[in-house]
């Protein structure tokens, strides 16, 4: 793909997305790029003269109409459950293809988690559209990151550090280039359409090794003490009535859960070769430093 095809994203700014333009760029998209972004966002960082920006917002499928204007399709980063505005814009546009970034939480066995992403991804593969689900894991990368740059700060602070019930629950989160390079591919690979790909690290981890690893990475000696799950939860109902971004209900409750997927689909399809915690971790560390973080 290239020349005169226009792409239009949704999310540049956010964690996957500070590494999706020079994804593109190196699977072989020469094209122009549209980026929707809000009217306060940092922009200043992209360097690339062959993409422009325009304000619009996800919540609003008739506010997203001039930003589909020309579009040859979407790649929706921003969460999900924005998706069917996305759907009715690419209906009323006359776009066809869509690449839409859903979460492996659909698969979480607690009920109230999944339902709703079962919901979105079910209207997304209705849709008539030529579309692609891919579902990552948890995403960290920099301080960006929803979840592990918080440990990372937390670890680099205190001697003392909490461990919820015994640690040995697994995860296997996905380093953000590894996100963006999957789904650059996947947008651009004609094998990818009408399929949704797990997408994750390279091995799992359990909870205590990725605060092990974290611990190591910054060169640091740490006590990792157990707090009961029980308590954890209940501190999490609380938490949740005040904003804080660090733990809630949800988080506690997954942690006991086993969040290991099979990517083979997207390791045959789409050459997807994530790399290990132990080496994304690092790299998460050395852009954390650098950005003043710790």
């Amino acid at each position: 793909m290239g020349g005169g095809i226009l792409i239009l994203i949704t999310g540049i700014t956010g964690l996957t997305g500070r590494f999706l333009l020079g994804s593109l760029r190196e699977s072989g998209y020469h094209g122009l790029i549209r980026c929707l972004v809000r009217e306060h966002s940092d922009i200043s960082w992209v360097r690339d003269d062959k993409v422009d920006f325009i304000y619009g917002d996800v919540s609003d499928a008739c506010s997203l109409l001039p930003a589909f204007n020309g579009v040859d399709g979407v790649i929706h980063l921003v969460n999900i459950r924005f998706s069917p505005q996305i759907i009715e814009a690419c209906n009323t546009s006359g776009v066809k293809r869509i690449l839409i970034v859903s979460t492996t939480g659909v698969f979480s066995k607690y009920r109230e988690l999944s339902k709703e992403y079962q919901v979105l991804e079910k209207q997304i593969a209705g849709s008539g559209l030529d579309y692609t689900i891919i579902r990552p894991t948890m995403i960290y990368g920099n301080q960006r990151d929803r979840n592990i740059h918080k440990l990372v700060k937390i670890v680099n602070k205190y001697a003392l550090v909490p461990i919820i019930g015994n640690g040995e629950g697994l995860m296997q989160p996905i380093y953000a280039q590894d996100l963006a390079t999957v789904i650059a591919r996947a947008y651009l690979d004609k094998v990818a359409i009408g399929k949704a790909y797990n997408v994750a690290g390279k091995e799992p981890v359990s909870y205590f090794e990725v605060l092990q690893l974290i611990a190591e990475n910054l060169g640091k000696k740490r006590r990792f003490i157990r707090v009961p799950f029980s308590l954890a939860l209940a501190a999490g109902f609380i938490a949740e009535k005040f904003y804080n971004g660090l733990i809630t209900s949800e988080k506690v409750k997954r942690l006991r859960e086993d969040k290991v997927f099979d990517y083979s689909e997207a390791e045959k399809d789409l050459n997807f070769s994530p790399v290990s915690f132990a080496e994304g971790i690092r790299l998460e560390i050395e852009a954390l430093k650098k950005a003043g973080v710790i």
